[in-house]
């Protein structure tokens, strides 16, 4: 009987140990147990679960290091208050997959969270896993959480009142990443602000260390979710070796390895390809990566601290300073990697003092070279009054010295300026003579070939009407043979003067051949074109010409091709077809418009 009464005792103990008390007079609840069963092959079910006996039992801020598997966390709420609404808050939101099971009859039902559900489908908008619980007035209700992560089984529950959690003043661990953030990015504008002014690539790389930690705090609070992007289990650690990464760049520019420590320049840049190897496996997630990676940068980190305590020892005072931010660094991320591998108990301490010493670190780093930059621009000061004492002590010969190479340089220049101008009007003529045709001054054949193929790429990928218009002067070889050439070259240059009058900014006039002229024209329709074409041929029949007190009237021929959207058809199909359409307005006795419909 003894042993009876002792051992339910015990049981009942256990079972008030990991239960909740909910009272009137607590809004939020942050110290509690609660049970935790470690699945390894992730086999069982809620069902399997919910008939199983939590063995361990843990405090509701925890951390049990790497494990495969699954989590499963039992967690049993007895209000004793007035309030029923409820919210069961975590504090990671690294866990791929975060879901709550409660009993309702004989089901249970899922509520579903972590890094595989966007925001907008869990039951609380949160960057944070958090469940909506309703719990009446002396009732108890035990519920079930199942974790998933790549990273450590780490975190804390929190227990609140629906509206203490809602309440806008609360100050959530969401807040305080906000916050933080803020003043990273305000350090982060200070020192681009000293990039922009020296220029020196130091500062670029301690530009790229701060925006990657931004985005590491950025991960590590889940902060980056509430921009809808999606959630990504490996994000956290990929992010992390562009953390190192950009330190190692930054370390070994800061601390001159290239001309103090040239075979240490030589490691550095070995660590600077490994982990970028490191960061492409664990991006892809290749297991046992970021073990590797872990311990690959505890070796580094220990290097990185005897090659600054060597730099100093060689006289360079910066060093002492990056010692100090050095050590504070180390230890605020020791502390928080040993608290993630459970070496240490999760508390608020382990837990986050490696924001305050990669913020003091980082203020640190930022002071340091603040102070370089005020030194480079003292030095600048220095030599500048130097060459102005200089400058005054030998003021004559300076000024003379000046004189002459000022006078002989402005000789040079001079010729330089009329060279110059003799260039750019060679070039000029030589750009005119190889695009128009002397005697017309239209385009040439090769120069319209360029740019017509550029008018009828632009029609054919916007879907655009462009037409083109082949035209030719009537029984031209009989002005010729009749009047001279003198007369025919006059009937040209009339010709194309016309076309040019009725050209538009957009549209490209060319003599094609002998008597033979082209007129490409973007965005215009087939009607548009016979319009144009109407108003050439009348236009040009008011030219009279005059040889030997002969009237010489001249007329055209014109063929148009239209290409219209969707049609097959090239460029120089198109202006094939407004030949073929010239030859039929010959055939029908000149002075004539031909075109072919299509549909």
């Amino acid at each position: 009987m003894l042993i009876r009464y002792f051992l339910l005792m015990l049981l009942s103990i256990h079972f008030t140990a990991a239960a909740v008390i909910l009272n009137d007079e607590t809004v939020a609840y942050d110290n509690f147990t609660i049970s935790y069963l470690h699945d390894e092959k992730s086999e069982l079910s809620i069902q399997d679960v919910s008939h199983m006996e939590f063995k361990e039992h843990i405090s509701n801020q925890f951390s049990k290091g790497y494990r495969s598997g699954n989590a499963w966390f039992k967690i049993t709420l007895n209000n004793q208050s007035a309030t029923k609404d409820f919210v069961l808050y975590f504090t990671e939101p690294l866990w791929r997959i975060f879901n709550l099971y409660k009993k309702q009859g004989k089901a249970w039902i899922e509520y579903k969270n972590g890094l595989d559900i966007a925001l907008k489908d869990r039951m609380i908008n949160d960057t944070l896993p958090a469940f909506a619980l309703t719990i009446g007035k002396g009732e108890s209700k035990t519920y079930y959480v199942k974790g998933e992560t790549i990273a450590s089984h780490i975190g804390e529950f929190k227990v609140m009142t629906h509206d203490e959690f809602f309440r806008p003043t609360r100050m959530s661990l969401n807040k305080f990443y906000i916050f933080y953030l803020g003043i990273l990015f305000v350090i982060l504008l200070f020192n681009i602000f000293l990039f922009i002014v020296i220029r020196e690539r130091l500062y670029l790389y301690y530009i790229a260390y701060i925006i990657s930690f931004v985005l590491f705090v950025g991960t590590l609070s889940g902060f980056y979710l509430s921009f809808d992007l999606p959630g990504w289990s490996e994000a956290l650690h990929t992010v992390g070796t562009l953390v190192v990464i950009f330190m190692v760049l930054f370390s070994g520019v800061f601390l001159e390895l290239k001309d103090r420590l040239p075979r240490m320049h030589l490691t550095f840049k070995l660590f600077t390809f490994i982990f970028m190897m490191f960061a492409l496996a664990i991006a892809y997630d290749i297991p046992h990566s970021s073990l590797w990676f872990n311990i690959i940068s505890s070796i580094f980190f220990t290097t990185l601290l005897v090659v600054a305590i060597l730099v100093w020892k060689q006289g360079y005072v910066l060093a002492r300073y990056y010692l100090a931010a050095l050590v504070i660094y180390m230890v605020a991320m020791g502390l928080m990697t040993l608290t993630f591998n459970s070496v240490l108990e999760n508390n608020d301490f382990t837990r986050y003092f490696f924001l305050v010493g990669a913020f003091v670190e980082i203020i640190f780093f930022s002071f340091i070279l603040a102070s370089r930059f005020h030194e480079v621009q003292r030095y600048k000061i220095n030599i500048q009054r130097e060459l102005i004492k200089e400058k005054e002590d030998n003021a004559e010969i300076l000024s003379q010295k000046v004189g002459e190479r000022t006078s002989a340089l402005m000789t040079v220049i001079e010729r330089l300026e009329v060279k110059a101008k003799e260039l750019e009007e060679t070039k000029k003529q030589l750009t005119i003579e190889a695009t128009t045709d002397p005697l017309t001054g239209l385009f040439n054949r090769r120069h319209f070939s360029e740019v017509s193929s550029s008018s009828f790429n632009v029609a054919k990928r916007y879907k655009q009407e462009l037409s083109i218009m082949m035209l030719d002067i009537d029984k031209f070889k009989n002005i010729n043979d009749t009047y001279g050439h003198a007369i025919g070259d006059k009937v040209l240059i009339s010709c194309a003067k016309v076309l040019m009058v009725e050209a538009r900014d957009s549209d490209v006039v060319a003599r094609y051949g002998g008597e033979e002229f082209i007129f490409l024209l973007p965005h215009t329709s087939l009607e548009e074109t016979s319009s144009v074409a109407k108003r050439i041929q009348s236009e040009l029949s008011k030219k009279v010409f005059f040889e030997n007190m002969q009237e010489i009237n001249v007329t055209l021929s014109i063929g148009i091709a239209t290409y219209k959207p969707d049609m097959n058809m090239s460029l120089e199909g198109l202006i094939k077809q407004s030949d073929i359409q010239l030859y039929i307005a010959k055939d029908r006795g000149r002075n004539q418009i031909a075109f072919e419909i299509t549909n």
